[in-house]
């Protein structure tokens, strides 16, 4: 079904082709920064700084500090304030209904991790590593993309085998925020829920099949990355509990940044297919589109700011 190209039809604002091209298109500024560099984010921009790995997640008193996503969250706000009061500059990323509160536009889609992500690796001095993680995702996208059949196109492969299951997330801690973004691409892309088990795993499956067994029928889980001992013995566990298990791994030899985007840019390509196997339309909902209505910039203010 998947192979069929007038399933493609489903996809109403062309996301796979903005899939495809995701790899390289990152167009914003490329300037180095002041060091140190501390960063907070909200909303779009929060999963986006907790897959770097190169920023504290902090307020700096001097270098740069970057506000990504909301930058009207109230948080936010007082925390740049202090920031900029104590001699720091600050980098306003995100979304505003002013451009002129923004340092750099990120509009609000179910892509936009890649831009904030990669906008932090060059302004962090880190552009090696960002043509790396480009590299990758653009193997990867000779996968995944449409004309690839399933029997060749892994993220093909994996919707299938989640279609029809509530998938269980887990990851080892170093690839922990991973959880959190394949929860979120298989809710706002794949319109599908799953469960994340990112805090203290053992001890919630330790007990969370005992009281219905037949709870753990139609449930796949998804092991993120390479696993550590703790995963090794989540997967003991749930060997006998549930349908399948499915480790979801990156090529070997990347660094963490890079790894990090490639697990991510996959669960987007699986997310996307996920919803065609459901006769879905993945952009994003009505619902998320009246959510995001506020950060769309006026439409008498200049357009330049990028």
């Amino acid at each position: 079904m998947l192979d069929d190209h007038s399933r493609k039809e489903l996809d109403t604002s062309n996301l796979h082709d903005a899939l495809e091209g995701l790899p390289g298109s990152y167009a914003g500024p490329r300037k180095i920064l002041t060091q140190p560099y501390g960063a907070v984010g909200y909303e779009e921009g929060a999963l986006a700084l907790r897959l770097t790995s190169f920023i504290e997640k902090t307020v700096v008193a001097q270098g740069t500090q970057f506000l990504l996503g909301n930058v009207h969250d109230p948080e936010g706000e007082d925390l740049v304030n202090i920031a900029e009061a104590s001699g720091a500059q600050v980098q306003r990323v995100g979304v505003s209904p002013s451009l002129r509160d923004l340092d750099y536009l990120v509009p609000t889609q179910p892509l936009s991790l890649y831009t904030y992500t990669q906008y932090l690796a060059h302004a962090t001095g880190n552009s090696e590593e960002a043509e790396k993680a480009d590299a990758a995702l653009r193997l990867l996208a000779d996968r995944c993309t449409f004309q690839i059949p399933t029997e060749q196109n892994p993220a093909k492969q994996l919707a299938w085998s989640l279609w029809t299951r509530t998938p269980l997330l887990l990851a080892s801690r170093s690839y922990a925020p991973l959880i959190g973004a394949w929860q979120q691409l298989l809710g706002r892309i794949g319109k599908s829920m799953s469960v994340p088990l990112e805090h203290e795993p053992l001890l919630t499956l330790s007990g969370g099949f005992e009281a219905r067994h037949e709870s753990g029928d139609e449930r796949v889980a998804l092991i993120l990355g390479e696993p550590d001992a703790e995963m090794q013995l989540a997967r003991e566990i749930l060997e006998t509990r549930i349908d399948e298990i499915i480790p979801v791994l990156p090529p070997e030899n990347l660094s963490d940044y890079a790894r990090n985007l490639y697990l991510w840019y996959f669960g987007a390509w699986v997310s996307y297919y996920l919803a065609l196997t459901y006769n879905q339309d993945p952009k994003d909902t009505k619902v998320a589109e009246l959510l995001n209505a506020d950060f769309k910039p006026r439409v008498d203010e200049d357009d330049s700011l990028n």
